[in-house]
């Protein structure tokens, strides 16, 4: 193996190491998937307790990823000033117009982006092939560089518009842009990933065109509300709002029924039994859906969650 495919092969496992994406634990994250988006729950590279590393399409445009830090976050400086946090959190329709402005705010990252990714992965090897190592750095450095410094640029200033208050992610995203040409290719994706921060996940698949699943994503989150863990864990807790005064529980489930029925989908059926997986499951839990046998009480994996009778349809 000559000296200018070991170089190449490192630099192409640099450009894929750089299209990782890790995703904490009770973190939300949607990313593209062919023509349309998708929520990264499956698939990890590598899982641990405090999160899993997942993948994105290692080409400029087609790696974006939107990060949620919750499933109910309605504080943020990226929130948009003219609609209400409460309501907005919901609004599929603003959260299309977030993503249009963010997307219009950084569009013209995208030429630098395209033109690094063309120059290394294209221009670099084509170059070493037909030239040799002395012409390609010749030619190559200066490109690589006006694009970089046109990319860091640009990078601050609309950065710096779109999320005024980030300031530690601005030098973070500049820093690794000025550093490295294969880092400098995921600015224009990179610097939205957080244009969404302040939505609700059901809301941001319901806007995400082409988005897979929606109404999967959106009843667990609706069984996850409506069926609480059990605070002593013994206790038997019933169907229905449980916890107290939990007026952010109603409200979330409130405007999950309005984003489904505006979908032409029927909430109530995402408490429907399922059916057996096999003859001795009598019982299963409302709230994660595993089934049990007539032994069981209460689901432990959901600390204490009281289990139903299970009936085929």
């Amino acid at each position: 193996m000559s000296q200018e495919q070991i170089f190449l092969g490192v630099i192409l496992l640099l450009h894929l190491s750089e299209h990782c994406l890790w995703v904490p634990c009770g973190s939300a994250v949607f990313r593209r998937r062919g023509r349309g988006w998708e929520s990264v729950t499956r698939g990890a590279i590598i899982e641990t307790r405090r999160g899993s590393l997942h993948w994105v399409y290692p080409l400029a445009g087609l790696a974006r990823a939107y990060r949620v830090a919750g499933p109910s976050v309605w504080c943020s400086a990226s929130f948009p000033a003219d609609v209400p946090r409460e309501t907005g959190a919901f609004d599929p329709a603003a959260v299309d117009r977030r993503r249009l402005e963010v997307a219009a705010i950084f569009r013209p990252l995208r030429w630098a982006s395209l033109g690094l990714t063309v120059l290394i992965l294209a221009g670099v090897p084509l170059g070493l092939h037909c030239f040799g190592w002395v012409p390609t750095l010749w030619f190559g450095v200066p490109a690589m560089a006006s694009l970089m410094g046109f990319n860091a640029v640009e990078l601050f200033r609309r950065h710096r518009r779109a999320f005024p208050e980030a300031t530690d992610d601005r030098w973070r995203l500049l820093l690794s842009a000025c550093l490295s040409p294969l880092a400098a290719t995921r600015s224009w994706d990179l610097a939205q990933k957080d244009a969404l921060v302040g939505f609700h996940p059901a809301a941001i698949a319901a806007a995400l065109p082409g988005f897979r699943d929606w109404e999967g994503l959106a009843s667990t989150e609706w069984r996850l509300r409506r069926f609480p863990e059990s605070p002593a864990g013994t206790d038997p807790v019933r169907a229905g709002f449980t916890e107290a005064g939990s007026q952010t529980t109603e409200k979330i489930v409130g405007f999950l029924a309005a984003i489904a029925r505006a979908r032409g989908l029927d909430p109530t059926g995402w408490e429907a039994p399922p059916e057996p997986e096999d003859p001795g499951h009598t019982r299963y839990c409302p709230r994660c859906r595993a089934q049990f046998t007539d032994r069981a009480e209460t689901c432990n994996a959901c600390r204490g969650v009281p289990l139903m009778a299970l009936t085929s349809g």
